[in-house]
């Protein structure tokens, strides 16, 4: 089946619990169980809320471009946004058992998905997100 989606939002926090119910309908179509759908969408909404919270720093007038595209063997989630670029590191700084609240994200995201890229451009900040399907995983 061939899938390409590109959603472009605003740096709105309150977008979020919509955008991840559309991922988790999305998902389930290529066959993921309702584990793996909402899984994946918690990923992706964490990956947001990063942009969300580092890049613009949370001001609500920065955009957001999530690209989608289902591949043979695996769907890939492109985020890019033009706020401040990454600290490399800082991405996954704070250790999985630690008890302060917080700062979880991207520990959840690389649990979820198969691989994670990130880069900067003249176009903006990437991360990119790629996880195989299930069939694929086997």
């Amino acid at each position: 089946m061939i899938f390409r989606a590109t959603f472009v939002i605003s740096s709105e926090p309150r977008l979020l619990p919509a955008l991840r119910g559309a991922m988790e309908q999305i998902t389930a179509v290529f066959g993921w169980n309702q584990t793996d759908c909402r899984a994946t969408a918690l990923a992706l909404q964490e990956a947001l809320t990063n942009k969300i919270r580092h890049a613009y720093h949370n001001r609500p007038d920065g955009v957001i471009t999530m690209e989608i595209q289902a591949r043979e063997n695996d769907m890939e989630f492109r985020l890019t946004d033009q706020g401040d670029p990454p600290d490399p590191g800082k991405i996954c700084a704070r250790a999985a058992g630690s008890l302060t609240p917080g700062g979880l994200g991207t520990h959840i995201i690389r649990d979820v998905m198969d691989s994670v890229f990130y880069s900067s451009s003249p176009e903006g900040n990437h991360v990119v997100l790629i996880r195989r399907f299930p069939e694929a995983r086997i």
